[in-house]
């Protein structure tokens, strides 16, 4: 007979219970703010129910809040911020799009804006602080808690998008010499400690370099007589203060870090990076990535008419120029063009297939970079691969026109010869510039993302017009 043996539900029935439970919790994590609140919150604005906005808000986390604010248009969001004023948790700032924490921030007095700040960590406090105008935000830090005050201008001074920014100064450490027993005494009695932590980075007492770590569960099994540094975790990379976030992102991934210690020029440790810091990172360069690509930006469903008019005319215009090129390809054959109008139906084939296949080679090539999967050791053996895509795909589809423009023009037959030809130098040739592009922009220091399609397009349409409408002119005059 079995011991402490428990009554247990069928196996369907198991699998069922499970399954609801389940689902109950995804819905709860995926409705937390129903469109039904949504729809409350903006009727109690529109008549200006203070006390029904508060009640309906009351209950909502730091996430929810921050949510709600973002799916309101503009001049709700603002007179819900105004209505709720200081009792908005500061947490809820850092969890907003950049572009609605600006627009938010603007209707916050100075006041209220020091308030805030003081509540955050030196992280979420630069966040906030270093998109504000320089006179507004010296006026703000000098307001500060002293030790936050020193935390904030330190990470300030370090660039942009740099590990300097985004580590938090409020850690736990500890001299790599003591026992586990002093360590325990010194948690318990330190009232300064983070809120939370997981991680305790350990030190050499006299450089304060970083020896190793130890996480609290391995601190709490130990004997209280050992040493930390006999049971610390010794195979730590240390983050230099300027490294590039994408850097570092990268470098969490390959080391599979929850927590990381961040030293200056003299091999000091000074901060911390987070893996929440980390996610925030790697989701923030993926939009900007996949903006760019297209020329918009990360942000613009937040943004007036006029701002994302602006953010997009700029690239709009450069796009103008690279189908200029092309036009200009084509009117240098408007002759033959004239006297065969045919060539005018068929050449668009040519130059769309061009740049289709050359965006699959661009999007493959701008991630590998971004993922540091492009190295020297392998970007000739890349290139390569992607060049001979190009050529498979081109022999592919070149029989594929060939054949359909032969059925479309039967008493044309050098026509189908003229596109098959023209249809396997272009996808050819698209595949390699698709690759070529990001990898030499990438070697002379300029955002891949940002400046490959408009070369690309450049390349593929004057290309592909011009191989076409070349062919034509020799085979056919």
């Amino acid at each position: 007979m079995k011991k402490n043996a428990k009554k247990r539900l069928p196996g369907s029935k198991v699998k069922k219970q499970r399954k609801f439970t389940r689902k109950k919790q995804l819905q709860q994590v995926q409705y937390g703010i129903g469109q039904k609140m949504i729809n409350s919150v903006i009727m109690a604005l529109d008549e200006d129910d203070k006390i029904h906005i508060r009640k309906i808000v009351e209950g909502l986390d730091e996430y929810d809040l921050a949510r709600l604010i973002e799916v309101l248009d503009i001049n709700h969001r603002r007179q819900l911020v105004e209505i709720l004023g200081d009792h908005i948790d500061p947490e809820v700032f850092p969890e907003l799009n950049d572009v609605v924490q600006e627009q938010v921030i603007e209707t916050l007095d100075e006041d209220q804006l020091v308030n805030i700040v003081n509540e955050l960590d030196s992280d979420d406090a630069v966040e906030i602080l270093e998109h504000m105008d320089d006179d507004e935000q010296k006026s703000i830090i000098n307001q500060l808690d002293p030790e936050l005050k020193y935390q904030v201008e330190s990470s300030l001074n370090y660039p942009e998008d740099s590990a300097g920014r985004i580590m938090v100064r409020n850690f736990v450490s500890m001299p790599d010499h003591w026992t586990v027993k002093e360590a325990r005494q010194y948690l318990l009695s330190d009232t300064e400690l983070p809120d939370e932590f997981y991680t305790i980075f350990l030190t050499d007492s006299l450089t304060l370099h970083p020896t190793g770590e130890i996480t609290l569960d391995k601190l709490l099994r130990a004997k209280g007589d050992e040493k930390l540094c006999n049971i610390m975790d010794c195979e730590i990379v240390p983050v230099d203060v300027y490294t590039d976030q994408e850097e570092v992102a990268h470098m969490f991934r390959e080391y599979g870090w929850m927590a990381a210690s961040v030293v200056d020029n003299k091999g000091r440790l000074i901060g911390v990076i987070n893996i929440d810091d980390v996610v925030n990172i790697v989701h923030e360069e993926a939009g900007e990535d996949i903006m760019h690509l297209s020329g918009a930006e990360e942000g613009d469903v937040y943004k007036s008419v006029f701002g994302i008019f602006k953010s997009r005319s700029i690239w709009l215009i450069t796009n103008l120029f690279a189908t200029i090129l092309a036009s200009t390809v084509v009117k240098g054959f408007q002759d033959i063009i004239a006297e065969i109008s045919v060539l005018a139906v068929l050449m668009p084939i040519v130059a769309s297939m061009g740049g289709t296949t050359g965006n699959q080679t661009l999007a493959v090539a701008v991630r590998a970079l971004a993922t540091k999967e492009l190295t020297a050791s392998n970007t000739l053996r890349t290139i390569g691969k992607e060049f001979m895509v190009g050529v498979v795909n081109g022999l592919l589809f070149a029989c594929l026109i060939g054949i359909i423009t032969w059925i479309m023009f039967p008493t044309q037959h050098e026509l189908s010869l003229i596109i098959a030809i023209a249809m396997l130098c272009n996808l050819s040739l698209a595949s390699l510039a698709g690759i070529l592009i990001p990898l030499t922009l990438h070697k002379l220091k300029v955002d891949p993302a940002i400046a490959s399609g408009v070369f690309l397009i450049a390349m593929t349409d004057s290309g592909g017009y011009f191989i076409f409408l070349g062919l034509a002119k020799l085979i056919l005059f």
